[in-house]
């Protein structure tokens, strides 16, 4: 396994590798898709060769679309839908990966290459079935039937709801599953994924409302799971001060 930043392999940096860059600034063919691991373990791939980078770990069904901004000295900073940053590439070709668990960063090495994602095959009966398996899911969290609504969706854009109806339901689970979770989750009576921009999610009259924006495609179309859970502790935590 090549430590990233503590070598090159075969005369290449993980940079070289990652952004089709030599040392005297000439193109060369990149490798954008590949598999990182952290120090702790962490595994993820990291997938460049869209119009968005899109980062997925190991045992999380979940592809997560990050924004990239230029930082100090000609690092990379690669941040979630809430800002945050997720990883951060160094000009020399280090890479270090920000967790809950490590919030001041873990250094990751490159293990390997990878596919990129390709965006699932969907249908309008698929997707009915992924909304009732996301709403059964919560319902049984929860004890109590949350309904999953898409009353108007775009032709094609059947992918884009159904990863929307996953993420959901796992983020609807994850504070089901926390002290109190069940409490914090009484204001959802029911979820609807409308069409609109940009991607957000509203709790307004018992109603979870999921705005996906199909121009931005299967994943970055839709907020993420922990930008879900916020809106929810954030909603139940304004509630209870009142």
């Amino acid at each position: 396994m090549l430590l990233v930043g503590a070598g090159a392999a075969h005369g290449q940096s993980l940079q070289q590798r990652m952004f089709g860059k030599s040392q005297d600034g000439r193109t060369e063919a990149a490798q954008t898709v590949a598999r990182f691991e952290s120090e702790d373990g962490e595994a993820f791939i990291l997938d460049e060769s869209g119009r968005q980078p899109l980062l997925r770990f190991d045992g999380d069904t979940e592809v997560w679309s990050l924004s990239v901004t230029q930082g100090a000295k000609g690092d990379r900073i690669y941040k979630n839908d809430m800002g945050q940053p997720v990883l951060k590439s160094t000009r020399w070709g280090g890479m270090i990966l920000f967790t809950d668990e490590r919030p001041t960063g873990d250094p990751v090495a490159l293990s390997g290459k990878a596919d990129a994602f390709r965006q699932p095959r969907m249908s309008p009966a698929l997707l009915w079935q992924t909304l009732a398996k996301g709403s059964k899911r919560v319902s049984q969290a929860l004890g109590r039937l949350v309904p999953f609504e898409a009353p108007n969706v775009t032709p094609g854009a059947d992918a884009l709801y159904a990863q929307a109806a996953d993420v959901t339901s796992s983020a609807l689970v994850q504070v089901a599953l926390q002290s109190k979770g069940k409490q914090r989750l009484t204001g959802v009576e029911s979820v609807q994924f409308v069409e609109g921009r940009p991607p957000s999610a509203t709790l307004t009259d018992g109603v979870l409302i999921m705005k996906l924006d199909t121009s931005r495609g299967a994943w970055g179309g839709h907020v993420s799971s922990k930008r879900i859970v916020n809106i929810i502790l954030t909603t139940y935590s304004v509630a209870e001060r009142r």
